[in-house]
């Protein structure tokens, strides 16, 4: 695996035209207008493209360490669908478009964009099961589209953690201590930490906290896909 992928849209091998992948009506894009224009998301740029000056998302991410957190909506369907297919049934196509959608509503207008992206890496024992990682597919797209160099050499994981869904915000947080390696020093003074979804941030926290312990003056946002908020009420477009 390259240690630092910039990679171009033009060696992805996508039709010009092909069914949009939630309403499956032909479409010039992997995601059509009209399904985009349903979408409901997260005022990013109302928030400064800091979703911690929202209160709602602050309150969800309360033991997150982080002062600059970026998702583009709440894990609702359609979006949850086109993750899921990503994460658990190989398609990778997905994080083609969910790195266009991230990319045009939380990036394009950004002014404040990392040097590096560093996806949350997999244990060995799940990546020779899955044969992939979601947060690499999607940073690859990612960097295609920004030019920021993805790095997924710095952090390892070497403690088989037991999967998050079923376990409560303190079991989480323990489940991923002491999980990650560094695995070389990160000489950068801006990065991104990218997942694919953030519930209660304990894996995000336990990279963050890595590499705060070695580089206190580094700036680190985290970015993800979606974020699970609670629903009381629905989120801003």
């Amino acid at each position: 695996m390259d240690t630092a992928l910039v990679w171009n849209f033009a060696n992805v091998n996508i039709p010009k035209t092909q069914q949009c992948l939630l309403c499956k009506q032909e479409s010039k894009a992997l995601v059509c207008g009209y399904c985009t224009q349903d979408l409901v998301l997260f005022e990013c740029e109302r928030y400064n493209y800091n979703l911690l000056n929202w209160p709602k998302a602050q309150r969800g991410l309360k033991f997150l360490s982080a002062d600059h957190v970026l998702a583009m909506a709440d894990y609702q369907w359609p979006l949850s669908r086109l993750i899921t297919g990503l994460k658990f049934s190989n398609k990778i196509m997905h994080a083609n478009a969910l790195a266009e959608l991230f990319f045009h509503h939380a990036l394009s207008k950004n002014d404040s964009l990392p040097q590096v992206i560093i996806p949350v890496p997999l244990h060995p024992r799940r990546y020779q099961t899955r044969k992939y990682n979601q947060s690499v597919e999607l940073g690859k797209c990612i960097s295609a589209l920004t030019g920021i160099t993805l790095k997924t050499d710095l952090i390892t994981r070497h403690k088989a953690t037991q999967t998050q869904t079923s376990l409560s915000s303190s079991q989480r947080k323990a489940n991923m201590k002491n999980a990650f390696s560094l695995h070389r020093p990160i000489k950068f003074q801006h990065i991104a930490i990218l997942d694919d979804v953030i519930t209660t941030g304990a894996t995000v926290e336990a990279i963050y906290q890595l590499i705060k312990s070695h580089n206190p003056n580094i700036q680190i946002d985290i970015w993800s896909m979606c974020l699970t908020l609670e629903h009381d009420s629905k989120p801003s477009r």
